[in-house]
Parts: C-alpha cells; sequence; structure tokens
C-alpha cells in the first residue's frame, strides 16, 4: 500500500507534489485545530466553570459557619424538660426536615442525619434550636452538587 501511493507520488510533477504537499499540510492542519486543540479547550473551560461554582458554594458555607462562630453567647432558656431527641424531632418536623436519623446519646445529647437539606435553612434552624437551649455539640455538611447538604450533627442541651 505505501509502495503504491510512494510510486503514485513519484509519477508526480514538481508543481503537483509541492500542491499535494501543502493540500496535506493544511488537511493535518485543520484536524489538529478542530480534533484536538479546540475540544481540548472546551474541556479546560468547563472544569475551570465547574471549579470556580464549587470555590463559590464553599464559600458560601463556610460564611455561614463563620456567622455560627460569631454568634454572641448568651443565656437561654432549657428546651422544656423532656428527652433532647424529642424536643429536636419536633423542631425539625415544623422547619420542615425529614430526619433520617435521631439516637440519643445520654439524656441530653442526640444525633441527627439529614439526608438532603439547603445550607441555609438548616443553618436558621439550628439558630432557633440555640435560642430554645439545644446547640450544635458537632457538625459535619456534606455538598452535594445540586446545592444541597448532607448533615451529621450532634445536639445538646445547653449548659450540659
Amino acid at each position: 500500500m505505501i509502495a503504491r501511493v510512494q510510486a503514485w507520488y513519484a509519477g508526480l510533477t514538481a508543481r503537483e507534489r509541492t500542491l499535494v504537499a501543502i493540500a496535506g499540510a493544511l488537511a493535518g492542519l485543520i484536524v489538529l485545530i478542530y480534533g484536538i486543540v479546540l475540544p481540548v479547550g472546551r474541556a479546560f473551560d468547563a472544569a475551570d466553570a465547574r471549579h470556580v461554582a464549587s470555590v463559590q458554594r464553599t464559600e458560601r458555607l463556610m460564611a455561614a459557619l463563620r456567622l455560627l462562630d460569631e454568634r454572641p453567647a448568651s443565656p437561654v432558656a432549657r428546651a422544656g424538660t423532656g428527652p433532647v431527641e424529642q424536643a429536636v424531632a419536633a423542631s425539625a418536623e415544623q422547619a420542615g426536615f425529614v430526619l433520617q436519623s435521631n439516637q440519643p446519646r445520654g439524656g441530653d445529647t442526640t444525633a441527627i442525619v439529614i439526608a438532603s437539606a439547603r445550607p441555609g435553612p438548616v443553618f436558621a434552624w439550628f439558630d432557633a434550636l440555640a435560642d430554645a437551649g439545644v446547640i450544635v455539640d458537632t457538625l459535619t455538611m456534606t455538598p452535594a452538587p445540586d446545592g444541597t447538604v448532607a448533615v451529621n450533627a450532634t445536639l445538646r442541651r445547653s449548659g450540659t
């Protein structure tokens, strides 16, 4: 096959060889640009856009966490006299959250799991719980691609 192409190329005149070489170079350039450079560039642009969106979501979550840290400590009334897990479950239901898990850990502590929720309402709910005397002891929020978060938290009555 290669011998046949070489024989054909050798049979061309000098002017035809030059035109075939130029046509080959142009075809190679087009394949390089449209087959490699542009698709790779689009992939880099898409990755950069995903990265920027992820950084912005993370910064919003971090700002909300800083607001919780800056919140002044104030004496609060205890949230009822019943078990803390019941108070948390009632408050979560009232706030519109579905608790995937609500496990008591001693008398005044409970561990909760919320599978999916918007971060703003979750922080507002934690703030309302703190006003009622139930504070966040530990908190893990895992962001999801759709802008929601999965919440794992340990809540306890303040003062214990």
